[in-house]
């Protein structure tokens, strides 16, 4: 069997893949695993200068990748090498893997850089001091999402004659992740304002970053000092991201970009293209490449997701092998699990935690010392809040919360003093005044009234003398003066601070100082903190416990031995893409439960994905609350056939 490689850049025949396709299912263990190193060898050491590789979930690019760079090495001893995803814990992996590696030597390793994308731009800008047009001074800030909202309320305020409701700011950052702007006069009145803000407030959106670095790099083309570089997780970049990878790879000497097409997630998010890797995929100037072999996952979780992406596929998506590195193996089906109520699959979850207890604590000790990366169980929503649990929403929420290390978070109450803190220390920051302003309840046509009178004359917020502004140092001057105090501890302080602002939680605000008090030499990594943060909540990604509870789209990158997914029905999870589900579904290494709960939010029934779910490889189960017990019903007829006697009943009741 030949390697899949095409020399040429053009697309893999469908009849081929095909053939290719039956000749690697029809091989035994070894011969998968021989075939998956030699192909991925072969594509590690090829001599294209630029490669473009289409692989499903879990199928080796972390070691494709380092294999690749240590190539380009042996090829060219200065190399200088720059990596990039959108998703932070994929670059966070394969910097791990690059300082464990033993063929590249400590300076090789110090001219790799493996940044997310907005890390990257975050960096050249500071450099470039923003962009000729829009300057920024040093230190600028970045707009988390919370207060992307505020910002624009000020920008709106400059436009009164212009209907907020149909300026919204999700439709102007559509324009910065597009870079194309409605070029109406109203607006580009306000991208113009909001610019003119940003530079006022020194703080730049995640949106406009990836615009002003791909700027910066027109500008100064110094600023770039990689030569070498791989581009993970394509799918998910937007036009703009686009507009700067290519200004960033310009002229490379070696191009390797991986993606997916059926993985894209972040289309209403970020206005992520999946026709910007098909475009790429039908570019002779790259070479293609796949990669067929899932290692993550068992045989049936990878025949199930296979199975399910392989259904209604779309006429121009790009058609790729994808099979289980074991030909079998003595892992579980996929378990769909049928439940009359929320609180029952809330039992079904407590169950499996509870059988599972020793396994999880030890990964819970092993995530601690940094031993493990992934967690032992995910447990994924196609909501956020949960909401559609009812008031079995915060038992679900206690349960991940049980085996998680610490609060991996600052609440609101600590970053809002540390604002008090910093402004005190620094007057001179517009953007974090008008934090304080928020905070102080300043009404939004007081706000704006003085973001005019201080932006006509040129001033800081700093320089007015109102009685808002004066207020509002003489508060922050004061709570600096009680974090510093030596005499008093953290509640007695916290007691003190509360006399002078609203504190929400005085309890869990002594947790946060007490793991990093708020001082002059820790304010400047804190905002920083503060920062990242904002950029996973953008993707709603974060550092893992052995349990954790997220949204299906928030476990990108991510993985985990076994994983749950709940609000599987008819209206809970009829937001939720094809390709989510898919990502959800891969996440899971030994163990996938699907939950369909009735009476969650109105749910009458399971999702449609039900049908598009291998028989094969699926097992599907009642579960009963009152004696914990699971019993398998006959396919999905049988499943289906449960729950409208389950309805049923509930309509008797009635």
């Amino acid at each position: 069997m030949r390697h899949l490689i095409n020399n040429d850049g053009t697309p893999f025949e469908s009849a081929e893949l095909q053939t290719l396709r039956g000749e690697l299912d029809a091989l035994d263990d070894d011969g998968r695993t021989e075939y998956r190193n030699q192909n991925a060898s072969a594509i590690a050491q090829h001599e294209a200068v630029k490669f473009l590789i289409v692989s499903g979930p879990g199928t080796g690019k972390s070691h494709l990748f380092l294999d690749r760079i240590n190539h380009w090495y042996q090829q060219d001893a200065q190399a200088k090498v720059f990596v990039t995803s959108f998703v932070r814990k994929l670059v966070a992996d394969l910097q791990n893997d690059i300082d464990g590696d033993t063929q590249l030597t400590d300076e090789q390793k110090s001219d790799i850089t493996a940044s997310t994308l907005h890390k990257f731009a975050r960096s050249i800008v500071e450099q470039n001091h923003g962009t000729a047009q829009w300057r920024f001074l040093p230190h600028f800030r970045i707009i988390g999402q919370f207060w992307k909202d505020v910002v624009w309320c000020d920008v709106l305020a400059f436009h009164p004659e212009l209907d907020s409701g149909v300026y919204t700011w999700k439709k102007f950052e559509e324009q910065l992740h597009n870079a194309d702007f409605d070029e109406s006069a109203d607006w580009q009145g306000l991208k113009e304002t909001y610019f003119k803000l940003c530079q006022f407030y020194n703080a730049a959106g995640f949106a406009d970053l990836i615009l002003r670095a791909k700027d910066a790099l027109v500008e100064n083309t110094a600023l770039n000092e990689s030569n070498y570089f791989i581009t993970d997780e394509y799918q998910d970049f937007n036009s703009a991201e686009d507009a700067l990878i290519n200004q960033l790879v310009n002229e490379p000497k070696g191009l390797l970009v991986a993606g997916d097409d059926e993985q894209v997630l972040y289309e209403k998010l970020k206005s992520g293209k999946p026709t910007l890797i098909r475009n790429l995929y039908q570019n002779n100037d790259y070479a293609n490449g796949m990669l067929p072999f899932c290692g993550r996952s068992s045989f049936h979780i990878t025949k199930s997701a296979g199975h399910f992406i392989q259904q209604n596929r779309e006429a121009e998506c790009i058609e790729k092998i994808y099979l289980p590195i074991k030909a079998a193996d003595d892992k579980p089906k996929v378990q769909i699990i049928a439940c009359a109520t929320a609180p029952t699959a809330v039992d079904y979850i407590e169950k499996f935690v509870a059988d599972n207890k020793t396994a999880i604590d030890e990964r819970k000790a092993k995530l601690t010392e940094g031993e493990e990366k992934d967690a032992f169980l995910l447990i994924l929503t196609p909501a956020k809040e949960v909401n559609f649990y009812g008031e079995s929403k915060e038992k679900i929420a206690s349960i991940a919360a049980e085996y998680q290390a610490e609060n991996r978070y600052f609440s609101e109450d600590y970053y809002k003093i540390l604002s008090y803190y910093s402004l005190a220390n620094n007057p001179q920051n517009n953007f974090t005044f008008r934090k304080v302003l928020h905070y102080e309840n300043i009404a939004e046509v007081r706000a704006h009234e003085l973001i005019e009178s201080v932006m006509q004359n040129n001033q800081n917020f700093c320089d007015l003398e109102s009685e808002e502004t004066r207020s509002a140092i003489q508060k922050c001057n004061e709570i600096k003066t009680i974090l510093e105090a030596d005499n008093q501890t953290i509640e007695q302080k916290i007691e003190s601070i509360a006399r002078h602002i609203a504190v929400a939680d005085q309890n869990r605000l002594k947790e946060d100082i007490e793991r990093k008090s708020i001082n002059q030499e820790e304010v400047a990594e804190i905002e920083h903190q503060e920062e990242e943060e904002a950029e996973l909540e953008e993707i709603e990604v974060r550092k893992m416990g052995a349990v954790e509870l997220m949204t299906i789209v928030g476990s990108k990158g991510l993985s985990a031995d076994h994983v749950i997914i709940i609000g599987f029905d008819n209206v809970n999870m009829s937001w939720i893409t094809k390709n989510a589900f898919y990502v959800a579904m891969t996440r899971a290494r030994k163990s996938l439960h699907i939950l369909t709960a009735l009476k969650s939010g109105g749910a009458r029934q399971a999702h449609d994905f039900l049908e598009q779910l291998s028989d094969e490889h699926a097992e599907h189960y009642s579960y009963k609350k009152s004696n914990h017990t699971k019993n398998q019903l006959q396919g999905k007829q049988g499943f289906k056939n449960y729950l409208n006697s389950l309805n049923s009943v509930s309509q008797r009741r009635r």
